[in-house]
């Protein structure tokens, strides 16, 4: 997929570069445009506790050059590129070192997850760290039915929320299973109050 040219016509839609420069590039004309960035070091489902240290080091990289560069942007991060499933501890101490450096550099990390299974885990652990640094946030998926109740939750606590539709598989006994139902979950008047701050006059990409 990587040398296919048929696939990078594709992903280029979706993906900024192969590089941390052609991602700062790409991010520096979204700036130009009114828009801030989030930054996300593709990669998941690390096998071992060496490869989720090495994608730490690569989100310390990406904070440092967000931050020399002037760019109006973060990061954004999935857990089980951190070491979850090999150890909540570890993947802890992994994700405390980049969100307390964020806020060393008044920036902000946004956490992702990618299975409703992880959910308990993934909220546990933004909770203790904005209850260290502050500095980081966390996605959640529309579809989930117990998503509303935890954005209220989070909400309460003062943690930023970035809510999206939700794209993987789950069964219907935790997942809406049909967008309908995501919309009557969510009406606008709430979407907007689980928002996450923008910067004055920009959008969020």
């Amino acid at each position: 997929m990587e040398t296919s040219p048929a696939a990078h016509r594709l992903a280029t839609r979706f993906v900024a570069g192969e590089t941390l420069d052609d991602a700062i590039a790409v991010a520096r004309k979204l700036n130009q445009e009114g828009i801030t960035v989030t930054l996300d070091h593709l990669g998941e489902s690390v096998a071992s506790l060496d490869e989720a240290a090495a994608a730490r080091d690569v989100y310390l990289r990406t904070l440092d050059a967000i931050h020399g560069k002037g760019i109006q942007g973060n990061v954004s991060l999935k857990l089980s590129q951190f070491g979850l499933d090999l150890s909540y501890d570890e993947c802890l101490a992994n994700v405390d070192r980049l969100v307390r450096h964020a806020a060393e550099l008044e920036n902000f990390v946004r956490v992702i997850w990618n299975r409703a299974s992880t959910t308990d885990r993934t909220l546990a652990l933004v909770y203790d760290l904005f209850a260290r640094h502050r500095a980081v946030g966390v996605v959640i998926q529309a579809y989930l039915m117990r998503s509303r109740g935890d954005i209220e939750k989070l909400n309460t606590s003062g943690i930023r929320v970035r809510l999206c539709k939700g794209a993987y598989l789950e069964p219907p006994a935790v997942a809406f299973p049909d967008k309908s139902d995501v919309d009557r979950n969510f009406p606008p008047a709430h979407r907007t109050a689980a928002g996450e701050g923008q910067l004055p006059g920009h959008r969020d990409a």
